[in-house]
Parts: structure tokens; C-alpha cells; sequence
């Protein structure tokens, strides 16, 4: 129990009172914890001791929190980091992968956007916003820009419940040759919030994405923006 007289901090004591019951597996992965009321009053403590210990666990990615429902153990899906650069099957395939389509329209790129393809700021573009699909449950926010002058004849419809590079291999005949990806957080504001059902302010693993062919062209830049609780990232590496 809570010992007050201790000298490690008590949201620290709280939250190994916590893992200990994850790490026995009296809470399982996906189990719903009792509210921080509930928690304060287990422990005898203050509803702050206990937000301070659980927001750090969910930061850390031990639990997850779902808007209007309660705080759960997290139950992580591992995922081959080299897995994101090899998103394609083939063309006689009949798989699907379930997306939402938020946006699919045609602008002038940005100075941001023109720098991440390596085109003139006001060159036309395409802009495609989706948001990935685990059967019903949202789990990744899309943003995908692509130079309309390679892919004159792309339409909303080749990539409804489609992979990216599957469409830009099977139906543009890109070879593709080598991605470039950076990993970053954020912390969900109200409209990816709402996107991915998660609190606002919750943090959130963000992939960017630039794709070449092996010609050297680029193709491609992604922004993923991922519910943290879906997924851990490993890298399988031959020594």
C-alpha cells in the first residue's frame, strides 16, 4: 500500500501499485481500470495523485484512455518498423484495407509541402486525407501528398479501401525503390481528437514518409498519425 511517510514521490507509488497489478496480470491487457476517483480512494490519496500517475502510464504507453468510456491496460499490436515501407501487394491480390476518405482534392503545394517533394511551392498537387480502419475503430490518420504531374488520371476511387503503393505500383507502374522516414509525437488537438475517438491533448506517434522510385524520382510524402495504444514499434535486427 501507500506508504506517505516515504520519500519517493506518491503519484510514483500510485503508479507502481498499478503496474504491478498489470505485470501479475490481475489487469489484463484491455482491461478497464477503475476511475480516478475509484483509485484515490483505493489508495488513500488525492484524484491529482492519481490523474499525475495514470497521464504519466498512458504517456509511456502502459494505458490508454478512450473519450467517454474510461482509462484501459494498454494491448499493443507489435509492428515490424520495416513493415511501413513495404505496404503493397499485388495487383491480382483481393485484399482490402479498410480506409475512410476525409479529403482527395487538388492544390498549389505550400512552401512546406514543395521542400518535402522537392517542387516548386505553387506546383499542383494532390492532397488525400483518409483515416485507417481496424474493422469499425479508427487507428491512423492519413495525409498523403502526391505531384499531379506524375499521376495525371489518379482518382478517389482507385484508392478506396486501397494501399498507397500498392495503387502507385499497380496502377502508375512506379518502381519503388527507397523511403525515407522520421518518427515524432503530438499531442491530439480537437479535430484528430475526434478522428481517432481519443481525449484531446492525448499523445499521439506521428510517421512522416517521402518515397523514391529507383530512378531517383520522389514520388510521395505521408504524414501518419497514430493512436499510441495500437501499436509498438520494433526493429528486428541481424547481427
Amino acid at each position: 500500500m501507500i506508504n506517505k511517510n516515504a520519500p519517493h514521490p506518491l503519484y510514483h507509488q500510485v503508479k507502481n501499485l498499478i503496474e504491478e497489478k498489470i505485470i501479475s496480470n490481475e489487469w489484463p491487457k484491455g482491461f478497464q481500470i477503475p476511475t480516478e476517483k475509484e483509485l484515490a480512494k483505493r489508495f488513500d490519496v488525492s484524484t491529482i495523485t492519481v490523474k499525475r500517475a495514470i497521464l504519466d502510464m498512458v504517456h509511456e504507453g502502459l494505458l490508454y484512455r478512450q473519450r467517454g468510456k474510461g482509462t484501459f491496460v494498454t494491448s499493443k499490436r507489435e509492428t515490424d518498423l520495416q513493415s511501413l515501407v513495404t505496404l503493397k501487394h499485388d495487383a491480382e491480390d483481393e485484399v482490402k484495407h479498410p480506409h475512410r476518405m476525409l479529403g482527395f482534392e487538388r492544390i498549389n503545394a505550400n512552401p512546406l509541402i514543395g521542400k518535402k517533394l522537392d517542387i516548386d511551392e505553387k506546383d499542383e498537387i494532390f492532397k488525400i486525407s483518409r483515416v485507417k480502419l481496424n474493422g469499425k475503430k479508427p487507428v491512423v490518420i492519413e495525409h498523403t501528398y502526391l505531384p499531379t504531374e506524375l499521376f495525371s488520371g489518379l482518382s478517389e476511387e482507385m484508392l478506396q479501401d486501397e494501399l498507397l503503393y500498392s495503387v502507385l505500383q499497380n496502377n502508375f507502374g512506379f518502381e519503388l525503390d527507397q523511403a525515407k522516414i522520421y518518427f515524432s509525437t503530438l499531442t491530439a488537438n480537437f479535430e484528430e481528437a475526434e478522428l481517432l475517438n481519443v481525449p484531446e491533448g492525448e499523445q499521439l506517434f506521428v510517421i512522416e514518409r517521402t518515397t523514391r522510385t529507383k530512378d531517383g524520382t520522389l514520388v510521395e510524402y505521408s504524414k501518419f498519425i497514430i493512436r499510441q495504444e495500437e501499436y509498438q514499434f520494433y526493429i528486428d535486427v541481424t547481427i
